[in-house]
């Protein structure tokens, strides 16, 4: 087996290279950068844009399996970082996939693209998708979702017309929550077709993060740190090492006929956690203190629409300190019931919550952060 990891040099890819290259499997990243680990060890690298169909062809050629793990996510209110990476990164991943005859896609999803802005507490795959997206990642993320679970049993071919759907940036703005991408009955039998599923992880932490963690600890220390609502929601986490366990999983369950192909599912730790203590806890380990300040939800949702429409429409490119979208993701409870992943991947968490704690302290305490 031969396996391109897109998006290899990210935080979740790296874990899924090594766990690749771990179970023998010819792993080969493919980023925009060049990863100083990967070449000490004798990776393959293949280095181009997601965006560019040329890139993505030459790096997806003479591979049997892809997972498609690169995404922009952020609460920016320019779309077009978002289109570029998540819709038009996902269009060429299953264009190139079939034009090289990739037999298996896995693709990183979210959780958020069912997120209601209220609270989901033990919902399974079968929630439809958001009645009303609050932004553009949750909106970019459910649409490239649906192209790639629409692909599924698609025969090899170098031309696929994606249903006849415009996913062109000048179009893609019209697409509402309430589109759905056309599919129709394929036989499942066919060897020269590809196959797909999509996971839907949430809050992917652990040691090497260089994004989450580490931004929540600048905003603490920088005393723009407060809590959203009554700190009594849970959400569904996952430690980085079991989310890659879950994606070489998903790969291997794609076999013709299955449950798994044209799919997603819902993975996490076994049990949900107290979003803000779970924020205190990660503060503890580096010896800052528990977050004290508090907002209301209805104050940070006021807050975040006013901060939406004037971050448009001066077009300012840096991430606003709130948005409704972020409101509802620190205020809201957002949890799955993942036993169709237990079932029918065979994924159970093989690291705690609390083994992960303990490895995410010792590493932020050894890269001073």
């Amino acid at each position: 087996m031969k396996a391109l990891v897109i998006g290899g040099s990210g935080f979740l890819g790296q874990y899924l290279v090594e766990g690749l290259c771990a179970d023998g499997v010819e792993a080969i990243s493919f980023s925009r950068r060049s990863n100083e680990t990967f070449r000490a060890r004798g990776i393959e690298e293949r280095l181009g844009d997601v965006s560019s169909f040329d890139d993505v062809d030459s790096a997806v050629r003479g591979c049997d399996t892809v997972f498609c793990v690169a995404a922009f996510p952020s609460i920016v209110m320019d779309p077009r970082p978002y289109y570029l990476t998540n819709i038009l990164g996902a269009k060429n991943v299953v264009a190139a996939c079939l034009k090289e005859k990739v037999r298996r896609l896995v693709y990183t999803s979210t959780q958020c693209v069912a997120n209601t802005i209220e609270s989901q507490e033990g919902v399974d795959e079968s929630t439809p998708y958001a009645p009303k997206f609050l932004g553009w990642y949750q909106m970019t993320k459910a649409i490239a979702e649906q192209v790639v679970r629409a692909a599924n049993y698609v025969p090899w071919t170098p031309d696929y017309d994606f249903g006849g759907v415009d996913l062109s940036e000048r179009k893609f703005h019209s697409l509402s929550s309430q589109f759905t991408f056309p599919t129709e009955k394929r036989d499942p039998n066919r060897e020269d077709s590809l196959m797909t599923v999509a996971l839907r992880p949430h809050l992917i932490w652990g040691p090497r993060d260089r994004h989450l963690v580490p931004r929540l600890l600048a905003r603490a220390r920088a005393g723009k740190l407060a809590r959203v609502g009554n700190g009594e929601n849970r959400l569904a986490t996952i430690y980085v090492e079991n989310c890659a366990d879950a994606h070489r999983l998903a790969a291997k369950a794609l076999q013709p006929g299955g449950t798994t192909p044209g799919s997603v599912y819902y993975v996490s730790q076994s049990e949900p956690l107290n979003c803000w203590k779970w924020i205190d806890d990660i503060l503890a380990l580096v010896g800052e203190p528990p977050v004290k300040r508090a907002v209301s939800f209805a104050a940070a949702w006021r807050l975040g629409g006013a901060l939406e429409k004037i971050y448009a429409w001066l077009r300012l490119k840096t991430e606003p300190v709130m948005t409704r979208f972020l409101a509802t993701q620190l205020a809201k409870s957002y949890w799955f019931d993942t036993s169709r992943a237990r079932k029918e991947l065979g994924f159970i968490p093989k690291i705690s919550t609390a083994e992960g704690m303990k490895r995410l302290g010792e590493d932020l305490r050894a890269r001073n952060v």
